[in-house]
């Protein structure tokens, strides 16, 4: 009769080979998942802000005269950031889009009124003009009568771009290092009676 040899060892070995695939595809699983989660919330964000702004901001000097119909991009920046509450909660803090753990509230790298239109920014507020939304370029007149936003914002639109730091939970590959930038847009036309 043959006697077995026992292998001392054998199965912690083959754990330790099995486990690092299974951890690899477990931590993809869930990194994936947050990411699937916090696109959700950037949607929702950007959907908030297009929808908010494509009413625009009808200006009229001291003798009550329109002088203006614009988009509020103050207004439009704080409707996507309270887009999921005041607070931050769940997967993505709107609060904070830039991540570095400050309330971007006033960070003029994150979103500028003075320049909404910021490529480098995490919030960019578009007002481009043409009849095809897929085929969209310049921007909407805001001024001249009977133009374009002063003309019940006839082939204009807003289109909602919004950036968001995010860190890996678990780096699962050295590739995409400790974090990765995700990047959601909306765009709607503009909902405006006004014509003059």
């Amino acid at each position: 009769m043959k006697q077995r040899r026992k292998t001392t060892g054998q199965a912690i070995v083959e754990f330790a080979l099995s486990a690092t695939v299974i951890f690899l595809l477990l931590s993809a699983a869930v990194d994936l998942g947050l990411i699937f989660f916090t696109m959700q919330a950037l949607r929702a964000a950007a959907q908030e802000g297009a929808t908010y702004g494509s009413y625009p901001l009808v200006v009229t000097n001291s003798s009550g005269q329109v002088t203006e119909v614009r988009l509020n991009y103050r207004e439009i920046f704080n409707r996507i950031r309270t887009a999921g509450g005041t607070r931050p909660t769940g997967v993505a803090n709107l609060l904070d889009l830039n991540g570095d753990g400050i309330d971007d509230a006033n960070q003029t790298a994150v979103f500028n009124p003075n320049n909404p239109t910021n490529p480098n920014g995490f919030v960019i507020i578009e007002n481009p003009k043409g009849a095809n939304p897929a085929n969209l370029s310049g921007s909407c007149s805001t001024t001249t009568p009977r133009t374009d936003m002063r003309n019940a914002g006839q082939n204009c639109w807003i289109r909602v771009t919004i950036r968001y730091r995010y860190r890996l939970f678990f780096p699962f590959a050295p590739a995409f290092g400790q974090e990765i930038i995700l990047r959601v847009t909306h765009t709607m036309p503009i909902r405006s009676q006004f014509v003059g």
